[in-house]
């Protein structure tokens, strides 16, 4: 059964949709089987991966739609280059517009659907991994995607009032962890916290780097360092291992890739051993 891993944040423009993508992309060209949810309805996992907009939660979800027509197989010349081709596969289960309707149009027995569509999804194009791309407000989806999930990797930014945040945000993941072993029996986890948009060159990014690292010791990754180049990536639509892949930015994105693919690693063989 693949790992399912949300990547989170309440907050809006910190990069969550950019990080997620480039995380999908990089374990599908590192060998593994990864599907990309979308369950923003702006949509921006089909911008990343130069897809269509489709509202293919939406259809999967409320309209019943078997997931083979729904999910889509991401060319690898979208995101891997001739230099290091993709050794796994990568699929996209879209979203657009209509996603924000998806809870107020299920049933109250639909409450588990969302668990049961990524458990078949996990089967059907056999997955190691489903990246889900959360959306930067609370909403009553996010209960069925936190029963979903299995890791959690929070993206925030270098600033003081992006890190007061945190520690709410994980007490809420932790409940949710909480109630998800209570109904399902399964343990989840916060695997990481990811600083993102770092300015390197500025005292008050570096100190807010430390107090982060002395709150949540072991869980802090190696930040991610501000660039154009992600600017540039996001306005044609392309992910920095295909637009600047020997650049700064990319080496960056790789750095997270390994990192999450040492954990996903990590968690199967400890569901193997359970």
């Amino acid at each position: 059964m693949a790992v399912v891993m949300s990547i989170v944040n309440r907050k809006g423009g910190v990069g969550k949709s950019t990080i997620s993508a480039h995380l999908a992309a990089g374990m599908a060209t590192m060998g593994l089987n990864v599907a990309m949810v979308d369950t923003d309805s702006q949509g921006h996992a089909s911008l990343m991966l130069s897809m269509e907009e489709e509202n293919g939660l939406f259809a999967a979800l409320v309209d019943k739609k078997p997931l083979q027509e729904v999910v889509r197989f991401v060319p690898p010349q979208n995101y891997s280059t001739a230099d290091r081709p993709s050794e796994g596969n990568l699929y996209l289960l879209p979203s657009s517009a209509l996603t924000y309707r998806i809870p107020y149009m299920l049933d109250p027995d639909d409450s588990f659907l969302f668990l049961e569509k990524m458990q078949e999804m996990s089967d059907l194009f056999a997955l190691d991994v489903i990246v889900i791309d959360t959306a930067p407000t609370l909403g009553l989806l996010d209960g069925s995607i936190y029963l979903a999930t299995d890791a959690y990797l929070y993206v925030t930014e270098c600033e003081r009032l992006s890190l007061d945040g945190i520690v709410k945000a994980v007490e809420q993941m932790q409940r949710a962890a909480k109630q998800r072993k209570q109904h399902l029996g399964r343990d989840s986890r916060v695997v990481g916290i990811i600083p993102n948009k770092l300015r390197a060159n500025t005292r008050n990014h570096r100190h807010n780097i430390r107090r982060l690292a002395e709150a949540f010791p072991g869980m802090v990754w190696s930040p991610i360092i501000l660039g154009t180049i992600w600017t540039e990536c996001t306005s044609v639509g392309e992910l920095v291992f295909t637009y600047a892949p020997t650049g700064q930015e990319a080496t960056d994105a790789w750095r997270i890739v390994n990192r999450t693919v040492e954990t996903v690693k990590s968690w199967q063989a400890t569901i193997a051993q359970n």
